[in-house]
């Protein structure tokens, strides 16, 4: 899966704390470039409800505006420093923000629930009064709500309900869902010649499954059921589209190949369309171009290019008909957006993560095998030439139609100019980058042959049944196809979908070869289809076809552990309908408030290494396989909770010890007090830096009391054999195991952890960097003005001061990757502009920040995010363009990975593009 290719200008909106609001009495005056400094503006991509916003404001051209300022200021900065320039480029960066920063559109992080009431009242900043819109689906589980400008409230809020029958009662979380819809990040593309909404394809089979039911009062009741009849929407999320859109959206997306499927955005439309010849279909299959739409209407075939199904058309029975909505859609200003893409082609290799490996049960000789490819990978880079270090950098996958398009980074000066190894800089990113692909192995991010893709139903059995045909489908129970497996030898994989909390989560699957299946699916060479005839979609955590991933491997010691065990199947809830209003929205976001899967998640994985204590068939093993399964309910349980549907949590007595020492039986709490999951495994230090620290800080004061009254550490301690250890020791050995912060049994992904810190930790503990390095030949021979040195090094100390602050909140805080990411690239770009106003002239400035990074000591990562392009091209200069870099070459001298290179040249020209800031 891909992210569909952005090809318009970031947006730019605020982010505020209610406090902040609050603080200012509701009526907040608050300029962009102090809320860039506050960390109070955020990059957004476009959507349906920006797009709008820009109609209604006048904007037809922001993109093309945007480009061009930055390419004029790209043009000044090639120009000689001069007080005009600098001038010129300040108005053009205001120019930008102009075109970019969106006032209409803000977000509110809610610190409390009465400010929410209260901002629901509405507030001003800047002069503008605000309103709600809406809650997005992510947004809620942060706390995060959208406020929009009275201005356009009303209008925007008319184009979302987009003519719908409002007497048509709804449950307000689902519906706040489907409006948020229209936040979604999209990009536009051109409508479909023709459209048609038909009801979801149905199948009902004989399975085995385990059910799951909490509605009595106590624990959940967990029952086996064999052979019962099981019903699947094979359609669930997805729809087709001819080849012809295909070409047509593919093009407007500037992909270079036929998409095999895309994620669109319609109005209360969401859903996968996958590429499929419905017309073809139609000819050789069904012999007729007519079928039945959700309606019930005749529709031609013929005169439609695109198919939805009622699962992806959330309110289709608000309408009339298919045309009455669409008129609709084309009077409120809808356009088709796509939100991602499924890729040219699938990945070879793919990493695992600790829950596709945690209920296996692994012998030692299983682990070794399982964990060798990326042990390999380390080894090969530990103490290595510059080739091997630069395959461990940029992969093995640069060819001369990919090498000039690569980052302009550290590795990339590594293919131009060898002695930049001896930069202490470089040294420390290799060190570090290793140090971190060694803690992910440690938390089983762990190589394999396998790869993502997103998932959808078979299509065959979707066509039949548009047709009114006997569904039968072309794949058999247990069978997949996906056009990378089909040319692998592999019969078997094994197939996972995150999240997951136990092995009946993991799935067997087979690959499907035939050239009926090969004709009829030949345009969707990178997703994975389903059967239409097995519980798959059950097992897989309720799995459905939307945008949904899964990961396929062939990987011998998953396939061959993989124990084949019935679904989950866990009881069904709905909330109740009501006409909505808009107290029942606001109601919906507070009940949505916070994320309790992620929770959830964790006390699985704690019960799996208390279970590692336990034998097979034990009562206490038995018992906690029960409540690792009954975890899938309290997962769906914690998801329908932002869908209003009140539910119940897991038991606090399987997690919370001082629940437990409450339960009156004194058998049962004995019990149960030897099963409480009240500590994160061993490995998850390695995920939780809060953990870790509480982890060190245990063990260091540990071995000083150890030392103090027995002069030998914990370890030493613990070497001693039981029968020579004396009370005291005893004693201290079990009050070292019972406040010990995390849990430390045998679990196979503790038994990984430990595996890779004896293989490597020494390593970790040997690295020098101290080597003499000429910075220079990084430089050119652009000059500067020592005024201009002053300014840009007062930039820069008021630069690595708003970066530290960010990554102390982010690191407590635990933002998301992503966000933490954009933040500090946003903060980046705003440096750039800065100094850009100082010195127009890129490669003095260039010069600049080489010399205030390399003469004093600073962090030299500041100069590779500032001036990576401007270093890249002096190092070029100095190297006569030449460029060498590792090749996959059957017969090469280089061997990593498994893999053989040899060292190839490019030759860079000075008309080779190279990406701007």
């Amino acid at each position: 899966m891909i992210l569909a290719k952005q090809l318009v200008c970031q947006k730019y909106i605020f982010k505020l704390h209610s406090s902040r609001l609050r603080k200012a009495k509701w009526r907040l005056t608050l300029p962009v470039a102090e809320a860039r400094k506050n960390d109070e503006v955020i990059s957004l991509a476009d959507s349906q409800v920006l797009r709008w916003l820009d109609e209604l404001n006048g904007i037809t051209d922001a993109e093309n505006r945007a480009r061009e300022i930055k390419m004029e200021i790209r043009r000044l900065r090639k120009e000689p420093n001069s007080v005009q320039n600098r001038r010129r480029i300040k108005q053009l960066y205001a120019d930008l923000d102009d075109v970019q920063f969106k006032p209409d559109y803000l977000c509110v992080i809610i610190d409390k629930e009465k400010d929410y009431h209260r901002a629901c009242r509405g507030f001003s900043i800047n002069g503008i009064q605000y309103q709600r819109l809406l809650g997005t689906n992510g947004g809620v589980k942060n706390e995060t709500i959208v406020f929009i400008s009275d201005r356009h409230a009303e209008e925007i809020k008319k184009r979302i309900d987009n003519g719908r029958n409002m007497d048509k009662e709804m449950v307000p979380a689902k519906l706040e869902a489907y409006k948020a819809l229209t936040c979604s990040a999209s990009i536009s593309v051109s409508m479909p010649h023709g459209i048609l909404v038909v009801s979801d394809c149905e199948t009902e089979f004989l399975s085995d499954i385990i059910y799951l039911n909490d509605e009595a009062d106590g624990e959940p009741v967990m029952e086996e059921r064999i052979q019962v009849p099981v019903q699947l929407n094979e359609s669930d999320g997805y729809g087709l589209m001819l080849p012809s859109l295909a070409k047509r959206w593919s093009d407007e997306l500037e992909l270079d190949y036929l998409v095999s499927g895309v994620n669109t955005r319609f109005s209360w439309e969401k859903g996968m369309v996958f590429t499929f010849d419905f017309l073809d279909f139609a000819e050789k299959v069904a012999g007729s171009y007519m079928v039945n739409d959700a309606w019930g209407n005749d529709v031609d075939i013929r005169n439609v290019e695109l198919i939805l199904t009622t699962s992806m058309l959330k309110l289709w029975d608000s309408y009339g008909s298919c045309e009455d909505y669409v008129q609709n859609c084309l009077a409120n200003g809808y356009t088709f957006g796509i939100a991602k893409t499924c890729p040219k082609e699938l990945e070879r290799e793919r990493t695992l993560n600790y829950q596709f490996i945690q209920s296996y049960d692994l012998s030692d000789d299983d682990i070794e095998e399982l964990i060798r490819p990326t042990m390999n990978e380390i080894k090969d880079v530990l103490y290595a030439d510059p080739v091997k270090t630069v395959l461990f950098l940029k992969g093995a996958g640069m060819n001369e139609d990919n090498i000039g398009r690569l980052d302009n980074d550290f590795a990339k000066a590594l293919m131009i100019e060898p002695k930049m190894i001896d930069d202490p800089y470089v040294q420390n990113c290799i060190y570090q980058m290793i140090k971190n692909r060694i803690n992910e192995a440690k938390v089983g991010v762990l190589k394999v042959h396998g790869n993502y893709s997103i998932v959808c139903g078979d299509p065959f059995s979707l066509c039949q049944h548009i047709f009114g045909l006997e569904v039968t489908g072309l794949l058999k129970t247990g069978e997949i196809y996906n056009g990378y497996w089909c040319k692998q030898t592999a019969d078997k994989l094994a197939c996972f979908r995150a999240p997951m909390t136990c092995h009946n989560n993991i799935r067997l699957v087979h690959p499907h070869r035939s050239k009926e299946a090969e004709y009829w699916y030949r345009y969707m060479t990178t997703c994975t289809l389903f059967n239409s005839w097995d519980t798959a979609a059950h097992a897989l955590n309720g799995m459905d076809k939307d945008g949904d991933l899964v990961m396929l491997t062939d990987n011998k010691v998953l396939v061959e552990n993989l124990k084949v065990l019935p679904a989950l199947m866990c009881v069904q809830r709905k909330a109740s309908k009501k006409i909505v209003s808009e107290e029942d929205f606001i109601q919906a976001n507070i009940d949505s408030f916070g994320d309790d899967i992620g929770k959830t998640t964790n006390w699985i994985t704690s019960m799996f290494d208390v279970q590692a204590q336990y034998a097979k068939g034990s009562r206490e093993y038995e018992e906690l396989d029960y409540r690792i399964k009954c975890g899938q309910l309290f997962q769906q349980n914690a998801i329908d909770k932002a869908k209003g549907i009140i539910a119940k949590p897991m038991p606090r007595e399987w997690h919370d010890r001082h629940s437990v020492n409450l339960i009156e039986d004194t058998d049962t709490r004995r019990f149960y007090l030897k099963l409480v999951a009240d500590k994160k495994p061993y490995f998850m230090r390695l995920i939780y830096p809060a953990l870790m620290k509480q982890y060190n800080t245990y063990i260091k004061n540990t071995n000083k009391n150890a030392m103090r009254e027995f002069q030998m550490t914990v370890d030493e301690l613990l070497a001693i054999p039981t029968s020579e250890q004396t009370e005291r020791q005893k004693d201290f050995i079990r009050y070292y195991h019972s406040r010990m912060p995390v849990s430390n049994n045998d679990c196979v992904m503790n038994r990984i952890c430990r595996r890779f810190e004896q293989e490597f930790d020494g390593y970790l503990g040997r690295h020098n960097a101290d080597t003499e390095f000429d910075y220079t030949i990084m430089k050119g021979d652009a000059e500067y003005s020592r005024s201009q040195y002053n300014a840009i090094m007062k930039l820069y100390e008021n630069y690595n001061k708003r970066l530290r602050n960010y990554a102390v909140f982010a690191n407590y805080e635990r933002v998301d990757e992503y966000d933490t990411f954009a933040r500090m690239l946003e903060m980046r770009n705003e440096f750039i502009q800065d100094c850009t106003k100082e010195c127009p002239d890129r490669f003095a400035l260039c010069n600049i920040v080489l010399d205030i990074c390399y003469q004093r000591s600073s962090t030299k990562r500041f100069a590779w995010e500032m001036c990576g392009e401007e270093i890249i091209q002096n190092l070029l200069k100095r190297n006569d363009g030449v460029i060498s870099y590792p090749t996959l070459d059957a017969n090469g001298d280089i061997e990593y990975c498994g893999n053989r290179f040899s060292v190839n040249q490019y030759r860079w020209e000075e008309s080779d593009e190279y990406s701007s800031q």
